[in-house]
């Protein structure tokens, strides 16, 4: 809803500030008077063009403002049109861009007449309109729905395919890598256990003649040192009675005979294990030089290797859950394109079996605005696309989170037209009563709250202008309509009226708006059915007409 329009400096219009009401909002007045600057102004705040003109002559810079709510919120815009056509764009006290307007406050705003500022010229709010019109808000609401999952899974399954891919050649090497490892069969100690043995292989010729000669002197030998250690024993032993000390060395050679015994017993059975073994020997090489080969690729050790192997697991065990994940998200994203193409074929339907109904109403809403002739259709269309996400039949189609359906409206206002867009209508008056006519049918599904309708009366009288008029009331009961009009019979059905002047103060043309009610309102519809000279009729008519009465029936009788 607009509630408040200020304007300085924009063309005729010096200074004004004007009020709007809920309700259906009559704005009337004189030829130049000023009516088209307040929808002028009403276009800037909505983001239309700026001319380099519409500077009032000896002026600097324009001013627009108005304050417009959504119900919840309240938005303060104004744009500042300087000499030449530069402007700068406040949106609640802070600057914004042109875009910014576009999106937040174009919405609020239906402006029907020679301008742009009207969703149904917009081609992507037809289809919102036959939905609505339809009744299927809770089936885009389930096809909205499948379709974000959808967009999700796609997403997440495209990435994984990604990485998987940027990783498989990685994968390929870790697969090699752990398989080289766990045939190598490496253990933390083997390595050391090895050099040991490999250090007593490369000598064992040598240490099984030591071996051998050294069991030889302690105890094989005839002159063996056990033996003669032995003899010298028992020789103390016989003078072990002179004294005690003599008793105790003996008994410390006896000790010292048998440990040499022991040793001799030792290094024989250690011998017997020493063996010159050169095939064995020739195998630990060959497995010493496995792992010096492991050590060099991974890491420069036996335990850096073992981590590598470690990680490597761990590595191949995420590619392969990685793998798993990618199979169950294609089953899901082919289980959702399923159902998400079964659901656009639902929709479309649901679409083609409404929309001769809306073409229908909409025609006769036409023709009761005398346009007995109009003719109006929905057209869909559904496009083909490689790669689209709604596939049927095998085809794959453009869609979104609204179906595969392109809607357009299409009209021939006049008999021997040709159907066209509804976009690429020329005429303002017809423009605004076709609106109106379509309007009227869409009111209930229509979320915008202002209606602004110019040279909506154009070409249009009597009972035409009653039908108008009565349309106009009708949509003022649900939403905020504001009307240019210089008919009786519509601005006597306004809640609100507005009466636009002029005068010529120090040979300058100014413009001013009141606010009328009562006897001044009274005195503008009788204006507006005689002319510039008010007659007791036309009062009378114009009283009339306030009341309610038809107008036919008020003309007639006062003919």
């Amino acid at each position: 809803m607009i509630s408040r329009l200020y304007i300085k400096n924009l063309a005729v219009v010096r200074e004004l500030e004007v009020t709007f009401q809920a309700g259906l909002n009559i704005i009337s007045g004189e030829t130049g008077s000023g009516k088209s600057m307040l929808i002028e102004a009403l276009s800037l705040l909505l983001g239309g063009r700026v001319s380099s003109e519409i500077v009032r002559t000896g002026e600097k810079a324009a001013v627009v403002e108005g304050e417009l709510s959504d119900g919840t919120d309240t938005w303060l815009v104004r744009r500042v049109i300087r000499v030449g056509g530069a402007s700068r764009i406040f949106l609640n006290d802070e600057p914004v861009k042109l875009a910014t307007l576009e999106e937040r406050i174009a919405p609020l705003v239906d402006l029907h007449g020679q301008h742009e500022h009207q969703s149904l010229l917009r081609v992507a709010t037809h289809l919102e309109f036959l939905d609505a019109y339809a009744g299927l808000s809770d089936a885009r609401r389930r096809l909205a729905d499948t379709y974000r999952r959808l967009i999700e899974v796609r997403d997440e399954y495209q990435q994984l395919e990604a990485d998987l891919h940027r990783e498989r050649d990685q994968y390929q090497l870790h697969k090699f890598q752990l398989k080289e490892l766990q045939e190598s069969e490496i253990a933390p100690d083997e390595e050391e256990a090895l050099t040991r043995e490999h250090r007593l292989l490369s000598q064992a010729g040598e240490l099984s003649a030591l071996l051998r000669l050294l069991q030889e002197r302690l105890q094989l030998a005839d002159s063996s040192i056990t033996g003669e250690l032995g003899g010298l024993q028992k020789q103390l032993q016989l003078f072990a009675p002179l004294a005690p000390e003599l008793g105790e060395l003996s008994a410390r050679m006896s000790s010292l005979n048998l440990e040499l015994a022991d040793l001799a017993y030792e290094l024989q059975r250690f011998g017997d294990t020493v063996k010159v073994n050169p095939a064995r020997l020739a195998e630990v090489d060959e497995r010493l030089g496995v792992m010096e080969g492991i050590k060099r690729k991974y890491g420069g050790s036996l335990a850096a290797a073992l981590d590598h192997q470690a990680q490597l697991l761990n590595q191949i065990s995420a590619y392969s859950a990685g793998d798993e994940r990618l199979a169950r998200l294609k089953g899901e994203l082919l289980e959702l394109q399923g159902a998400y193409a079964q659901q656009c074929r639902e929709l479309s339907r649901s679409r083609g079996a409404a929309r001769d109904r809306l073409a229908g109403d909409i025609v006769r809403s036409l023709a009761a605005l005398d346009m007995p002739k109009a003719r109006f259709e929905v057209r869909t269309e559904n496009i083909a696309q490689e790669g689209g996400l709604c596939v049927l039949d095998g085809q794959a189609y453009k869609s979104d989170q609204r179906g595969y359906d392109q809607v357009e409206f299409y009209l021939s206002p006049n008999p021997g037209e040709d159907l066209r867009p509804l976009a690429r209508i020329a005429s303002g008056g017809e423009v605004s009563r076709i609106m109106l006519g379509i309007k009227t049918v869409l009111s209930a599904f229509d979320p915008v709250g202002t209606l602004i309708f110019d040279e909506i009366d154009s070409g249009i009288s009597g009972s035409t202008a009653e039908t108008v008029g009565t349309a106009l009331e009708r949509l003022a009961e649900e939403r905020q309509v504001i009307c240019i009009t210089h008919l009786p019979q519509i601005a006597s059905r306004g809640d609100h009226h507005i009466i636009m002047s002029k005068s010529v103060e120090n040979g300058r043309t100014v413009s001013r708006s009141q606010a009328i009610t009562g006897e001044g309102r009274r005195r503008e519809v009788a204006r507006l059915l005689s002319g510039a000279e008010i007659t007791a009729a036309s009062l009378e008519q114009a009283r009339l007409l306030l009341a309610g009465r038809r107008s036919e029936e008020v003309l007639a009788g006062h003919g």
